[in-house]
């Protein structure tokens, strides 16, 4: 045995055949019997190419080291983790708890739907369902005129102390070692150490070490396979041709259909497929709306029409109907909600405000089949309910307003403003990845007893919407069933759920950002002439939009007339 054993533990011949399970060959998934295969589909498309950028999802063996043996590294404990940093957010997801939660992928599963191929951050997601994206936005790019004034005033931290008369270790300044308790200008004295353009620091300016070297020789990376069928012809001649499949469309189909025909992806496989690809996310968007509204709706009628509930029931329920909405479409939309809360992200956290429009019209649309729907499920109690008792009460389980006669304009407002200043600083805290993030999809069930609390605290004096498409929605569908036009004759509709809502969301994102966050992408943090350019540079793009628009008008008129 003292032979073999020694053979084995000797370096490796580099002419011996090396095993297909090799840690480091390519993990290809084809067919169920067949291990070396690549779809042809997946090759022509680009993505198996190591370089551009695109990550495959594996099947659950395939994540778990490689050749599925469990990994012998030590276990480390939760001080060892946190270095000591004990928080309430708990304990970090470890590589063991993410395996045990990934499902069963079938071989071959990847080949016919490509989309599920994609890693999970392939886009940004602007959502309560987990921390917010890190984009670069047009106010954070300083001009070139400031990269050369600052490279012409570049000073080093010890000669800045110097000239203000400060006794500090430029050691310290460089590595960032300041006190708190320091005097403010030596803290600021350390922002001026910049690197010259073009240069590239050594180790010691970094404080990284060189790399670690092994003595093991590196192994080969072993060439592709070329894709070639039994008989030596090539696979990818066999792929049909796009003019092919172009001309396989049907005709008669509608121009605007047949224009996302034509971009469809390989598992699209019918029309509508197509359609949802490219509004998938207002679509998202709406069901949400319409899960957690209608539950909500559903249980403020339930508690009215019984007569005998506890107002802190609706809160509860309120809370949970939003935890389910987000898990239904917090990873596709992000499931804001709240046109409140969109318009919030777009000026703090860069949302594209191109897809505001439809996230809008998803939300007011969701919102009013919502009502309908709890409308018509509970009509029968409702009539029933209103033999004996005012309309009053079916109302205010639909909309919001000033629910006691004592309650003047100046309090409901401050109400709803209050509110979503709350709602929107803490949605804000739950999506910064630097603060205190909860676990993989615990943001959902977080934000959920968010509202829950939120509507006990605020929901006495008005009814606490916090959101517009949530009172509006539901005026419109009572509007549509019979109810009388006095629904929009008190003002509050306007200067509660709308003015309300949307100066306290900006208000609650302000507070968070001056005090808190640090990210460049909110105008907080950035110089405001940058926001000033970055705002012309904006008005420019819209005039250019509007002057070709309008010569497209008039070309079009005077091909008319000819």
């Amino acid at each position: 045995m003292a032979p073999e054993q020694s053979d084995a533990a000797s370096p490796r011949d580099e002419n011996a055949p090396r095993s297909p399970r090799s840690p480091i060959s390519p993990r290809r998934r084809g067919t169920a019997g067949d291990g070396d295969f690549i779809s042809p589909t997946r090759r022509a498309t680009g993505l198996d190419d190591p370089g551009s950028g695109i990550r495959r999802r594996s099947s659950v063996a395939s994540r778990r080291s490689g050749s599925g043996v469990p990994s012998l590294a030590p276990r480390t404990t939760l001080a060892e983790r946190t270095q000591g940093r004990f928080t309430m957010a708990g304990p970090e997801e470890t590589p063991q708890l993410r395996l045990a939660h990934e499902p069963f992928v079938q071989p071959g599963y990847g080949d016919l739907n490509p989309s599920y191929e994609q890693p999970a951050n392939a886009k940004p997601v602007w959502g309560l369902a987990k921390p917010l994206p890190r984009v670069v936005r047009p106010g954070m790019v300083p001009t070139k005129e400031e990269l050369l004034e600052a490279r012409a005033n570049v000073q080093l931290p010890a000669e800045n102390s110097q000239k203000l008369g400060l006794d500090v270790d430029p050691n310290d300044l460089e590595q960032g070692q300041i006190e708190k308790t320091a005097d403010p200008r030596k803290m600021a004295a350390q922002n001026l150490s910049t690197v010259p353009e073009g240069e590239t620091p050594s180790p010691s300016e970094t404080h990284e070490g060189p790399p670690h070297l092994s003595d093991e020789p590196l192994e080969p990376v072993p060439e592709e396979p070329e894709l070639r069928a039994d008989d030596g012809k090539d696979v990818l001649d066999d792929l049909p041709n796009l003019e092919e499949i172009e001309a396989a469309y049907p005709d008669d189909l509608h121009p605007l259909v047949q224009e996302l025909v034509e971009d469809e992806v390989h598992n699209n496989h019918t029309t509508w497929s197509v359609i949802r690809t490219h509004h998938r996310e207002a679509l998202a968007e709406s069901l949400g709306v319409f899960v957690q509204l209608f539950v909500g709706f559903s249980a403020d009628l339930a508690v009215t029409v019984a007569d005998a509930g506890n107002p802190n029931t609706t809160a509860w329920a309120w809370g949970l109907a939003t935890m389910m909405g987000i898990y239904v479409s917090g990873g596709v939309s992000g499931a804001h909600f709240n046109p409140a809360i969109t318009i919030m992200l777009w000026f703090y956290r860069g949302f594209p405000k191109r897809k505001m429009p439809e996230y809008f019209a998803a939300q007011f649309l969701g919102a009013f089949i919502a009502a309908l729907a709890a409308y018509g499920l509970y009509y029968e109690s409702i009539r029933h309910y209103q033999l004996t008792h005012d309309a009053t009460d079916i109302i205010n389980s639909f909309v919001t307003n000033q629910r006691e006669a004592w309650i003047g304009p100046g309090t409901a407002f401050f109400t709803e403003f209050l509110g979503t200043m709350i709602l929107s600083t803490v949605v804000l805290a739950l999506g910064d990845d630097q603060n205190a993030p909860p676990g993989a999809g615990m943001n959902s069930l977080i934000v959920g007893l968010m509202v829950a609390c939120l509507t006990m605290t605020f929901a006495y004096q008005t009814g606490a919407a916090l959101n517009p498409s949530r009172d509006f929605g539901p005026r419109l569908a009572l509007l549509a069933v019979g109810y009388p036009s006095s629904l929009f004759t008190n003002p509050y509709w306007f200067y509660g759920p709308w003015v309300g809502a949307v100066t306290g969301s900006f208000m609650g994102a302000f507070l968070y950002d001056f005090f808190i966050f640090t990210g460049g992408e909110s105008p907080v943090n950035y110089p405001w002439e940058r926001t000033q350019r970055a705002m012309r540079k904006s008005r420019m793009k819209w005039k250019k939009r509007l002057r070709l628009s309008r010569l497209s008008r008039r070309e079009r008129g005077e091909k008319t007339v000819r």
